[in-house]
């Protein structure tokens, strides 16, 4: 599994610093309940009402954690990738290397473009913060962010879309490898059977290069908006005095 540089947990750091008094104030059953949209435990005296900066850095934890789950979703695509599950059970069902390759990776374009949705939610949100700070400096940076956003990740959500509401996911490798599973099955011509599992064997590495190279890149972008969009938060924070 991954392990992100520092510069990833920026924004983390920074909203668990503001918040961290808040949490001591209110230790008690369900206590992050509220800030996962979770109700409060029946019987349960509710804590301090959090001020609003602290309100403000709960949501911006909230909305950062998203972006982390989605990444986190990206990584295990991989790990997937690199354990094919050689059961009977996919046999029985006739799920073949083929199927097994393309559902991960049709779940990877899916989870791309969650991420790429939730990243430009993000960004908006930042944006409006600059705005009503009258923080130009902050405005032209979550442009330039939004235009990386794009960038990065167009060319994955493209090819999401066309396998949504076009066509099913498919390339040569995946082609070859469905006529082999297809000319192999219930014993038929045994002699290809080699040549199956070379084409499963080149399928897959050739997947698993290209996802962990997309991965490095989505990262890169992601540490470039934690630290940059963390800059422009604190300096637009609310005041941190309880009760404004």
């Amino acid at each position: 599994m991954r392990k992100p540089p520092e510069k990833y947990w920026a924004l983390f750091k920074v909203a668990q610093e503001r918040i961290t008094p808040l949490l001591k104030a209110g230790l008690r059953p369900g206590l992050l309940n509220p800030v996962f949209d979770l109700p409060v435990p029946a019987g349960v005296q509710k804590g301090p009402k959090p001020s609003a900066n602290e309100q403000y850095w709960l949501n911006w934890f909230r909305d950062s954690s998203e972006i982390e789950a989605s990444l986190m979703r990206l990584d295990q695509a991989l790990v997937y990738l690199s354990h094919y599950p050689s059961s009977r059970v996919f046999r029985f069902h006739g799920l073949s290397e083929a199927d097994w390759i393309r559902y991960h990776i049709e779940a990877y374009l899916q989870e791309t473009y969650i991420l790429s949705e939730r990243l430009g939610r993000f960004l908006r949100k930042v944006e409006k913060v600059a705005i009503a700070a009258r923080d130009k400096a902050g405005v032209s940076t979550v442009k330039r962010l939004k235009a990386s956003v794009d960038a990065t990740l167009k060319n994955v959500v493209k090819v999401r879309g066309g396998h949504v509401h076009e066509y099913r996911f498919q390339d040569d490798e995946l082609q070859n490898l469905d006529t082999l599973v297809l000319v192999t099955k219930a014993g038929k011509m045994r002699e290809l059977r080699g040549f199956r599992r070379l084409k499963f064997a080149t399928a897959l590495d050739k997947w698993r290069k290209q996802l962990l190279s997309n991965n490095k890149e989505t990262e890169k972008l992601c540490v470039s908006i934690f630290v940059e969009t963390t800059a422009i938060l604190t300096r637009d924070e609310p005041p941190r005095t309880r009760g404004s």
